[in-house]
This record gives structure tokens, sequence and C-alpha cells, in this order.
């Protein structure tokens, strides 16, 4: 059966973003836009950005579409809706928007919110509606990662999850063939009740899979994690444009927590890292991020924290040496190598089966042995 990944459900994860009262940009007396951008300072964006500020990169916002805001002038190209309605520069809802801002938002002054990358660019490509829609309408997932990789992103930022159609592992196959970086969030578990694990496509081999951490450098209580956790980055209280209809006011801010916000920081990051080591494969851009974070959590790979917290200006300077293969195509914690699309059994399954087959190996031995006994006996009797 087809395995979907409807509107409706993606919709749900803007349930938080939605609640979040909308406020106006702060006057100059009071605190400052970049004063409310903590993880700036936590992440030290102002040394990292004195390396780079991501130029001649696209990263493709797969998302509600991006709106208009001051904040993005200049800093949106125009992509592509699979909505049905020809207008990925529209967003109904204020959460592709929020993405976009968080990776290339321009700075301006410091009552302006600047992003990872503001030198980068933002590709719009519209895969849901924070308003129902019609039952039977899909995202068309797999069809978006492929149009972005074909339309010049060199990073794709997916900030939703649930399960996706048919095709979603090779699409992100076909964006790793192509040197593109996927990134995706684990997932909110508010939106998904009763669920424990990462959404899809974050737990596709080859996704790096982000959560989000609160001031205080700790997993947010909020994520959803497991083994396919890679990588843990600024998630909560998080100032972002909102740039939608429904009453809002373009050129506010809201501030808003979730793995979304986390997953476009680290997409920025990524940004950052592709333009300062233009010819990079993605596998040795995957590594760098993940060799160079600070471990939280169990010592080594955890499901709350991946392989740590961020390091930006690390990933940018730091020695790494390159890899013969993408480390996200090595399967997850505790299990075998996998590659993107194969299927194999966990360890314990698989070593079940090993001892099965042996046990049915000595009983067929035992029973041929048997059979060839009794064989030569009757023959002597005759």
């Amino acid at each position: 059966m087809m395995r979907v990944l409807r509107p409706v459900a993606l919709a749900a994860a803007l349930a938080v973003m939605a609640a979040t009262p909308v406020v106006a940009a702060p006057a100059a007396s009071a605190q400052t836009m970049r004063d409310r951008q903590w993880y700036l300072t936590t992440l030290d964006v102002a040394a990292a950005q004195k390396i780079t500020q991501g130029e001649g990169v696209v990263v493709a916002v797969l998302d509600s579409g991006i709106g208009k805001h001051p904040d993005l002038d200049g800093q949106v190209l125009a992509g592509i809706s699979y909505l049905g309605d020809d207008n990925s520069l529209a967003d109904d809802s204020g959460h592709g928007s929020g993405m976009a801002g968080l990776i290339v938002a321009e700075g301006g002054n410091a009552d302006h919110l600047l992003g990872i990358a503001p030198e980068a660019k933002v590709l719009s490509v519209r895969i849901m509606t924070g308003s129902a829609p019609a039952p039977g309408t899909w995202t068309r997932i797999p069809d978006a990662i492929r149009w972005a990789v074909d339309h010049g992103a060199k990073v794709i930022n997916i900030s939703a999850g649930g399960q996706v159609e048919a095709g979603g592992l090779e699409a992100v196959q076909y964006a790793l063939d192509h040197d593109v970086l996927v990134v995706a969030l684990t997932g909110n578990a508010k939106e998904f009740p009763g669920r424990t694990a990462v959404l899809e496509p974050a737990s596709f081999p080859g996704v790096l899979a982000v959560t989000a951490v609160d001031r205080d450098s700790k997993v947010w209580d909020g994520a959803l994690h497991g083994p396919q956790t890679v990588l843990a980055a600024p998630g909560v209280d998080i100032p972002m444009v909102s740039a939608a209809g429904g009453g809002r006011v373009v050129g506010y801010y809201e501030s808003t927590n979730g793995t979304s916000n986390a997953t476009a920081i680290v997409s920025g990051a990524a940004a950052l890292i592709r333009a300062k080591y233009p010819q990079l494969p993605v596998k040795d851009v995957v590594q760098r991020l993940i060799a160079t974070a600070d471990d939280a959590g169990a010592p080594g790979r955890d499901p709350e924290y991946g392989y740590g917290r961020l390091n930006l200006v690390k990933a940018l300077t730091a020695d790494v040496a390159p890899v013969a293969a993408n480390p996200l195509l090595s399967g997850v914690q505790g299990a075998p190598d996998v590659e993107a699309g194969s299927h194999t059994f966990p360890n314990a399954l698989g070593d079940a089966m090993i001892q099965m087959l042996i046990i049915g190996a000595v009983c067929v031995g035992v029973l041929l042995l048997a059979g060839l006994i009794l064989l030569l006996t009757r023959r002597r009797r005759t």
C-alpha cells in the first residue's frame, strides 16, 4: 500500500507555532531582536560569519511557502508549489517564512532578525498549508526533493515530518547522488501523541536528523528522538519572522519552540560549510558537522542528542579528515550497516536467524546420516 504524508499531518506540526502570540518588533530602547536571538551567542555566530556568510549557496525550504517580510527582501528564490496553486511565495501559516528567516534573514540593524547564513538564498518549495486540505491530497515530498536538487539546491531543509509517500528513500538517495544534503526534523511529540520514534523523512538513511536543545543546552523535552538522531541545535524560544495571512501583520516577529527551528539552524550551518568549502562532497560536509559536535548525553552517539550539539565555529575551522563513505549511510547505532533502500535484519534478529540456520543444517545432516545408515543396513540384509 502506498505510504503518504498528507498535508493535514504536516499542518499539525504548525500547532505550537500557531498558538504563540505574534509580537511586534521591539522598540529601540527595549530588548532588541538580536538580544532575543540567544542562540547567536551560544553558537558564536558572529565569529562564524567572519569566516563566511553562505554566499553562493542555495537552500531549498520544503514547507508552507515563503511570504514577504523586510528581513527576507532579496533572499528568496521563487520555486514551485505542489498544492496546485502555482504560488511558491504564498504562506498561509507563516511556518515556511519562519524557517527561511532563521536560515537567511539579512539582519540589518539589531531590531531585525539575523539568519545563520545571510548571504545564502532560499528556494521556496511549497508542500503544505496551514489549513486543512481536501481529502486525498498529498504533499509529494519525493517529487519536491528531486525538484529542489534539479534546480540548484545544495542543502534541502525539511522542517516537517510524518509518513512519506512511496519513493521517499529513492528521492533522498537521488539528492545524495547529486551532492545535496537533506536536513529534516526528528519531530515534536505534541503533534504526534503516543509516538516516540523519529519521523520520516528524518528516519531515512542519509538524512541529517535534527533535534532541539534549550538555552541550557539540554535536549528539549518536547522532541521525538531515536537512534536515527544525528545532531542537536537550538530550538526553544526562538524568534522568527512572521509573514503570513490570517490577521498577522507583515514585519512582526514571534517566538516558538520546536525541532523545526533547530533543523533550519543546522541547514544554515550546512550552507556556511558549503560556502567555505565549495568542493567538499556531501559525505564530508556531514562528517564535518558530526565530528565537530559537542558530545552530550550518553558518551558517543545517543538517541537524544545524536552525535552531540552543533559547534558552528569548529565545524568551519577544525581539521577534519575526509571519509570514504557518508556516515549517515552506515545505518543506526545498534544496527548493521545498511545502504539506503536496502533491507537487513537488526543484529539480534540476525543472530537468531544464524543460530536457526545452524541448527537446521545440523538437523538435516543428522537425517541424511540416519538415512544413509538405514540404506546400508537394508543392502547388507539383502
